[in-house]
């Protein structure tokens, strides 16, 4: 197979190679533009043809989005928790994991394999504890229950991924740092969370976008509207049998745009931080 695919002409294997981009490239675009044409017409449009293009477009379902369907409001919640959860599970991680790949005590290899196993149990499994939980502690419809309930699953993954990346910084800077009079902290802070920079913005974008697209518990631990989530407030646009298509196009098309320039801004340390991660130094 390996020599068949080398005799391959180089333009036909680019030739080839711009096809397949250019389809994958398509089936993940489409989506997206099919939300953006329906965000601008009017139900009666939807409803009556397919249009590739709105005949007449209209600002009035993201009008309806904003004003009648408490969209902002939303958008505030979600943000509030969502900030709020990444920066308390980036300092938890991280102590943990140079805990975990700097300092020697028993029973260290089995807590390090118990991040992982924890991050590989699906979060429905512990739905049901969670919100018995949150309730007995009085936490329901609460942005603090919120918060306390997406840090079970961000905790274990952010800790895991800070890992990998501090596995690939050489331990013998540090080791200078210490010679020379630094404490534990003092290396932590002013070594290796600087060199950490690339991996630290990877995992808080990753818990960032995790939380910002969380449906089933802000679903089941806010249900009233001044603590609910974006991803519940979403399903608004749905009454009995009817969907508003136009106003979920033009709230989701809101939704997700914090995350899309989050993701532009921070892309080039998504790549460094996922690459030196993968690599043991």
């Amino acid at each position: 197979m390996t020599a068949a695919i080398d005799r391959i002409p180089n333009s036909v294997f680019r030739v080839i190679s711009f096809a397949v981009i250019t389809i994958l490239f398509v089936m993940v675009l489409f989506p997206l533009y099919f939300m953006v044409t329906t965000s601008f017409k009017f139900e009666s449009e939807i409803y009556s043809e397919l249009t590739w293009i709105p005949r007449d477009p209209t600002l009035t379902n993201y009008r309806d989005a904003i004003v009648n369907f408490h969209i902002p409001l939303y958008l505030r919640n979600t943000l509030t928790v969502a900030l709020t959860t990444t920066v308390i599970v980036v300092l938890i991680s991280v102590l943990a994991a140079y805990s975990l790949t700097r300092l020697r005590f028993p029973g260290r290899a089995a807590m390090a394999r118990g991040v992982l196993f924890v991050y590989l149990i699906p979060g429905s499994l512990m739905l049901i504890p969670m919100y018995l939980i949150i309730v007995k502690i009085g936490l329901k419809d609460s942005f603090s229950g919120l918060v306390v309930a997406n840090m079970s699953f961000s905790v274990p993954f952010c800790t895991w991924l800070m890992m990998g990346y501090l596995r690939s910084i050489s331990t013998e800077i540090e080791e200078a740092s210490l010679i020379d009079g630094c404490t534990r902290m003092m290396s932590l802070r002013y070594i290796v969370i600087p060199l950490s920079v690339p991996a630290i913005i990877t995992a808080s974008i990753f818990i960032f976008n995790n939380v910002w697209n969380e449906y089933i518990f802000a679903l089941v631990l806010a249900q009233d509207d001044a603590h609910k989530m974006i991803s519940v407030g979403l399903a608004n646009f749905y009454r009995s049998d009817y969907y508003m298509v136009g106003p979920m196009m033009a709230g989701s098309l809101i939704a997700m745009t914090p995350v899309v320039i989050l993701y532009i801004l921070a892309q080039r340390y998504v790549v460094t931080g996922l690459a030196a991660g993968a690599v043991k130094g």
